[in-house]
């Protein structure tokens, strides 16, 4: 019996018990990192897209960069379910769509210009849960995303998209922050 032999794709190891199941390795271009990057319209994350060519990406890699608008609709005392219509909900709905497929657009057309392997997708609903599932999913090896430097009040009330994904992924997540514009470009 020979010694062990390894490969790791994403969160996968495989492990072989001799040097005769060396064979079985697949070439080793096809071992991959995954990353997934999400986005939306602000500077910062194109600066997170920019810090991640720039710092991290390999030829290897494949790339899921993800848009996910919420939609959210007044409660509370003033507004009670009933006073939010239907129409209004799906105009809400369509709207998110709208700017959903415009980045969608936006962020294909870089991967290519790049030479990029990956996918640009845009869903609907709580952007720190849809970042988490889709590393999960596609068994990310990280995650790279901006910070948008909610202030301390804001980021307490609201809650933070990167503290969610940091605190619920089983996946090493960078944030750039916004003063890295200056720091490495």
């Amino acid at each position: 019996m020979g010694g062990y032999l390894s490969a790791r794709s994403a969160q996968t190891l495989l492990v072989y018990a001799s040097e005769g199941d060396k064979s079985q390795m697949k070439n080793k271009s096809t071992i991959r990192d995954t990353v997934v990057i999400p986005i939306d319209s602000s500077k910062q994350a194109e600066v997170a897209f920019e810090w991640y060519l720039r710092h991290v990406h390999k030829p290897q890699n494949y790339v899921y960069m993800i848009h996910c608008e919420e939609i959210e609709h007044p409660t509370g005392v003033n507004f009670p379910d009933y006073t939010v219509t239907l129409d209004a909900i799906a105009d809400k709905m369509e709207d998110a769509k709208k700017k959903g497929s415009s980045l969608v657009e936006k962020y294909n057309a870089k991967l290519k210009e790049k030479g990029i392997r990956g996918e640009v997708k845009a869903e609907i609903g709580r952007p720190g849960e849809v970042v988490v599932n889709m590393a999960d999913k596609h068994h990310a090896s990280m995650i790279v995303m901006g910070s948008r430097g909610l202030g301390l009040v804001r980021r307490t009330i609201l809650g933070s998209v990167s503290e969610y994904v940091i605190h619920h992924t089983k996946v090493p997540v960078t944030i750039v922050p916004k003063e890295t514009q200056s720091w490495f470009f």
